[in-house]
């Protein structure tokens, strides 16, 4: 697929940014939310002060991928549980185009979501898959992950996630989250903004990508500044 090209030449050149001023951070440990093919994992593979990794893909394709590629590092944990604000079991939308896979309501008036929708031809093949959600609470309740990265990109499902991550977030030392500015997803992002600022965490730095279509923003936990 084509677009699917060009948007990994793009992606690599963000990631390669991110990772290089991430690179320069005091980390422990780095929490993947949202793994996809990787290509987080691959990079902060490189700093060696990262003990353990703990990756989340609930799509089940891309989780037999990651498997290949990780299964043999002791330093990865991989899950293919989403994570939420509850424990059930939920929808997941297949998107063609990997990246865009989402558990997150869509909102059919968004122009840029009909526009998207034209071009991957998702209203014709929608695929959904079953999948188990859980929260970060429960999954980290009885593990350590004091100076920790968070990086955390689901498609509009950011909220949730974090509103299930009430009492260990307070543990992690840096966020790292996606902002989207089309309006695909029936969501606020002040919501998400609101919960991170009730967490005690302060942005430090933007992301812009290269098309200008959402950015990542990096937040640090107060408590770490003292």
């Amino acid at each position: 697929m084509i677009l699917k090209k060009i948007f990994n030449i793009l992606s690599d050149f963000h990631n390669d940014r991110i990772y290089k001023y991430s690179n320069k951070l005091n980390l422990d440990t780095f929490i993947d939310i949202g793994s996809h093919e990787g290509e987080f994992i691959s990079r902060f593979l490189n700093n060696k002060k990262i003990k353990k990794f703990y990756c989340f893909e609930p799509n089940v394709f891309l989780f037999r991928e990651l498997l290949k590629k990780f299964r043999s590092n002791k330093k990865i944990i991989l899950s293919n549980n989403a994570l939420g604000d509850s424990n059930a079991i939920k929808k997941l939308f297949l998107s063609n185009l990997t990246y865009n896979s989402s558990m997150s309501k869509f909102n059919k008036k968004s122009n840029y979501l009909k526009f998207k929708n034209l071009i991957l031809k998702e209203n014709l093949y929608q695929t959904f898959s079953k999948v188990k959600q859980i929260t970060f609470d429960q999954y980290f309740k009885n593990k350590k992950i004091n100076n920790s990265f968070l990086k955390l990109d689901v498609e509009g499902y950011e909220y949730n996630v974090l509103r299930g991550a009430s009492k260990k977030i307070k543990e992690v030392k840096y966020i790292l989250i996606e902002h989207q500015f089309s309006n695909q997803y029936i969501n606020s992002f002040d919501q998400v903004k609101d919960l991170i600022k009730k967490y005690n965490f302060k942005q430090i730095k933007n992301f812009y990508y290269p098309s200008l279509h959402y950015k990542d923003m990096l937040f640090i936990n107060k408590r770490y500044l003292k």
